[in-house]
């Protein structure tokens, strides 16, 4: 038996809930909170398997708690189940411990999917929540297919100061830098860049679309 807490805010979602896994055999719903606060005093007394979670909580940021109760009970899987589609949602919920990023406009089969897939060990995203963020990646490559490198702001000031074939002199003076620390700058870049001197960065920086 899969034991199911659900935390959310609204009355009306939890009834909703309630009524769309009653028919689950395998899956009992053994509490139901409404703040973080309800959340983290059910669990220091009682046990969950698995936790619907919601972001818009009025205490608490749902990510936020997210986080704390993956350190606290790292045993028990949590599934996002929101409104919210942003894709930075959908990561900071999985990069803080998340199994499984569902809408609230899923249908009970796939709730119950995710709920069995996640409670087993697996990661259960929804088929648009996948596509989000496959179209995610997919606007950070290049048309090659190339992963385009994370740049850091300074390294973007640099390196937007050499395609202007500035020296590291000139550089060093707009933006405040010592000589060292401009070279070291370079030196990254060409790194991130896969390049081997001044002339390959500004090849490869026009290449990747960074310039």
């Amino acid at each position: 038996m899969i034991r199911l807490l659900i935390v959310d805010d609204h009355p009306i979602v939890i009834s909703g809930l309630q009524n769309a896994l009653g028919e689950q055999e395998d899956i009992q719903i053994v509490g139901h909170v409404l703040t973080a606060k309800e959340a983290l005093d059910w669990l220091a007394t009682s046990a969950a398997d698995v936790i619907l979670l919601d972001i818009g909580l009025p205490d608490m940021d749902g990510i936020d708690l997210c986080k704390l109760i993956h350190k606290q009970h790292p045993t028990v899987k949590i599934i996002g189940l929101t409104t919210y589609g942003q894709v930075s949602f959908i990561t900071s919920m999985l990069r803080n411990g998340a199994k499984g990023y569902l809408y609230k406009n899923t249908s009970e089969q796939e709730l119950a999917a995710a709920i069995r897939t996640v409670h087993a060990g697996g990661q259960y995203l929804s088929a648009e929540v996948n596509d989000k963020l496959i179209a995610k990646a997919t606007r950070s490559l290049p048309k090659n297919g190339q992963l385009i490198p994370k740049l850091t702001r300074r390294e973007k000031e640099v390196l937007e100061l050499i395609m202007a074939e500035s020296t590291n002199q000139e550089i060093a003076d707009t933006l405040f830098l010592s000589i060292s620390t401009v070279e070291t700058h370079r030196m990254n870049l060409c790194a991130k860049l896969g390049a081997r001197n001044t002339a390959g960065l500004v090849k490869n920086a026009i290449k990747l679309g960074l310039a």
